[in-house]
């Protein structure tokens, strides 16, 4: 690829530069949110249970080489440093004491009333340090009929409804095929961490975040999915967007167009179809008419679209200035020119796992630039680095403590 963009790790100064998070999350919902945390420049040291490695450092592709560090762990941990502590054993435990002391954040998304068990909940840590701000993440809250229960990603959408408004043409509910409640649970971490710290600058000292994957799910849902079961005093049947939302075929391929916008845009559209007949509809006269005849509209179109190649159909819809795409590939994506000129998927090399590919991080700071500055760690890659480093132990300290098996 001539003018991919490789992003190298010169970025130091990012906008929470200067401020140190202890992540002992796993998985997804914690570390996701502290990698766009470590994205923008805090250091993020993150806390692996020494007799066990996160199990995403063996989901999905994972080369030979590459010591743990598999595409999926790659994307959720870069810019971290990496250190593994047994925290049952008193000696673990303590260096997590001493680490929490001189953090700013702590994360952490054991099942509730774990770290509690282990002498590490909150009332111990804010005790330790008044001015930390700890977020505690879990699937369904530390309280109510489901708080026992573990929790992935497919149970929390269907909880929250996610496949009911995936529902297919022929009635069957469907998952979103990506861990969207863990994602945007992690969304939330790195905002309500955000907020705590500024909270904090103002004067309101340390505080807990408690963050349930179920509860941002419904939120992060509710907007438009739940549009009819707003309303208390005012029953509405207005379809879903996803009544509208359709994927139309063409001679060669796939195309999206958004016939729901302003009526200016469904009116580009129909002149360029060559159809004035369906802008003069009174059916589709405005956003509800074209949401309530979303069918109607839907088989008008399918039946127009599918006269042009995908190309020949973006081209006139974008000189309509309809809104308009193609339906990439995963590869085509990657090529796709917008994606390259705005340097969106980077390369990098890691040490281990070699030339890697990643999404840089979305916020652009014109003062602060956030960045890739590490690669992805191996387990317990920083270990002595962290412990001499942030603790001041000497190297016999650090010693003793791996021969007792306190730290790997």
């Amino acid at each position: 690829m001539e003018d991919a963009t490789v992003m190298s790790a010169t970025h130091a100064h990012g906008p929470l530069t200067g401020i140190r998070v202890i992540d002992l999350s796993a998985v997804v919902s914690g570390p996701f949110g502290t990698a766009i945390l470590a994205d923008q420049g805090a250091d993020v040291i993150t806390v692996e249970q020494a007799r066990g490695a996160d199990m995403i450092r063996s989901a999905g592709p994972v080369a030979d080489s590459a010591q743990g560090v598999s595409a999926y762990w790659s994307a959720m941990n870069r810019n971290k440093r990496a250190i593994a502590l047994d925290l049952k054993q008193p000696a673990g435990k303590q260096l997590v004491f001493d680490l929490v002391a001189t953090a700013d954040v702590l994360v952490q998304n054991f099942r509730p009333g774990a770290l509690d068990r282990l002498g590490l909940g909150w009332e111990v840590l804010s005790a330790l340090n008044p001015q930390l701000i700890m977020c505690s993440i879990s699937g369904f809250g530390p309280d109510g009929p489901y708080a026992h229960r573990p929790a992935f990603d497919p149970i929390v959408q269907s909880v929250a409804s996610y496949p009911v408004v995936q529902t297919d043409d022929a009635g069957r509910p469907q998952l979103v095929n990506t861990i969207v409640c863990d994602k945007v649970t992690s969304l939330n971490v790195a905002q309500s961490v955000c907020a705590a710290l500024v909270a904090r600058a103002s004067g309101a000292g340390g505080q807990h975040i408690e963050l349930a994957m179920v509860d941002a799910s419904i939120h992060f849902l509710w907007p438009e999915a739940m549009w009819n079961l707003t309303y208390l005093d005012h029953p509405s049947d207005v379809p879903d967007l996803s009544s509208i939302y359709k994927l139309y075929r063409t001679k060669d391929g796939w195309a999206m167009v958004y016939p729901v916008a302003t009526t200016a845009h469904w009116e580009g559209l129909c002149h360029a179809l060559g159809r004035p007949d369906l802008a003069a509809d009174p059916r589709f006269a405005d956003i509800q008419g074209r949401l309530r005849n979303g069918h109607v509209v839907n088989d008008e179109l399918a039946v127009e679209i599918k006269r042009f190649s995908t190309a020949e159909f973006v081209e006139l819809m974008d000189a309509a200035d309809v809104p308009v795409a193609p339906v990439n590939t995963r590869e085509a994506m990657i090529e796709d020119p917008h994606v390259r000129h705005r340097g969106i998927v980077v390369e990098t090399e890691h040490p281990t796992a070699g030339r890697i590919r990643q999404a840089r991080p979305p916020a652009i700071f014109s003062k602060t630039p956030s960045g890739l500055r590490r690669a992805a760690p191996c387990f317990g890659e920083h270990t002595d680095e962290v412990l001499a480093e942030v603790l001041g132990l000497s190297a016999t300290q650090i010693s003793d403590l791996r021969s007792s098996g306190a730290v790997c």
